[in-house]
């Protein structure tokens, strides 16, 4: 029986990583261009937003990263693949970890281990990535270091919990009933989500785990994500909620969606104690889901946050100049 085309791309993305997990900085360049296109078109957080090519892709993003964590290990919490609009696709969610030895972004170094929280969405070609959507979570990088936003997150912050049931780092072809099951039932919950009107209950997991960015944190059962987290985005977002995908398909019991933005939504209301400015704010957002029997049991959320607080008019890398300098006044 043929391998199938998500199949070779789930191993190729695993032969990447491993190599680069395997490698030093002298090595990367040669790394990349072996696994990606050269003209890729690669959609990152702030502050790299966009940039297209391997070569450019090198210089402005690995490089600079291996310099401040030269032992960098990529480990994967769910690993997916498949196909969506023409389209085949890659997604992973996980954690990047090194020691922290240089500063990077103009976050300081600390010196000690780090983990960075990512989600990436790869669409191949030819086993070639020409297309990656990437999400890194700088502000939990920060808060790591000693930075507090000044306020709690609705839920709580720190490590997010892994897959519940075996691996979500998928390595065979999985049952297409599966995938198709978890499919449907992703897309009726975000219809549901839409409008507004549909109970939670009809989609989640009484055991629920939400797994979001810095900023917001983890809600571990359903009545905590609805008392917590839900109320929060529903009193500070109340205009229409529009967006798109770029990606969303299921493998097995695993699903992933992507937009860029996925969500559009009028701030006209408090939300993470910022006062409404009625602006619309784009969010760059990637969600990762399991499924248990019938109901959705965990959910990893990355959103580009430090994006959402700059629309709202809140330069979180500005807030972090400052506790910089005050952290640098009260050491003197």
């Amino acid at each position: 029986m043929a391998m199938s085309t998500s199949q070779q791309n789930r191993d190729t993305i695993s032969a990447f990583w491993k190599a680069m997990n395997d490698s030093d900085a002298s090595e990367v360049s040669d790394i990349i261009k072996t696994y990606t296109h050269e003209d890729i078109a690669w959609h990152g957080p702030e502050p790299y937003n966009d940039i297209q090519g391997a070569d450019a892709l090198v210089d402005c993003f690995w490089q600079p990263l291996l310099h401040s964590l030269p032992d960098l290990q990529r480990e994967c919490d769910v690993l997916l693949a498949g196909r969506y609009r023409d389209q085949d696709w890659v997604s992973a969610s996980g954690y990047f970890s090194g020691t922290f030895v240089e500063d990077w972004n103009g976050i300081a170094a600390t010196g000690e281990k780090t983990l960075i929280r990512f989600g990436e969405i790869m669409s191949l070609d030819a086993g070639k990535i020409v297309k990656t959507y990437f999400l890194l979570d700088l502000l939990d990088v920060m808060q790591q270091g000693g930075f507090q936003l000044g306020w709690d997150a609705p839920a709580i912050e720190g490590l997010r919990p892994k897959v519940k049931i075996g691996s979500g780092v998928l390595q065979s072809e999985q049952e297409p009933a599966e995938t198709r099951k978890t499919l449907l039932l992703v897309e009726a919950m975000l219809f549901g989500l839409v409008r507004k009107d549909q109970p939670m209950k009809l989609y989640w997991d009484p055991e629920m785990v939400w797994n979001s960015p810095s900023g917001i944190g983890t809600a571990r059962s359903l009545a905590e994500f609805l008392d917590r987290v839900h109320e929060v985005f529903l009193h500070g977002l109340s205009g229409t909620w529009e967006g798109s995908h770029n990606a969303r398909y299921a493998e097995g019991r695993f699903a992933v969606s992507s937009g860029w933005p996925s969500l559009v939504a009028v701030h006209n209301g408090e939300f993470l104690t910022i006062p409404a400015t009625g602006n619309s704010l784009h969010w760059r957002i990637m969600d990762f889901w399991e499924r248990r029997d019938d109901l959705l049991l965990t959910n990893w959320v990355h959103i580009d946050m430090i994006h959402v607080f700059k629309q709202m008019g809140v330069d979180i890398f500005e807030m972090y100049r400052r506790y910089c300098k005050e952290q640098s006044v009260h050491e003197s």
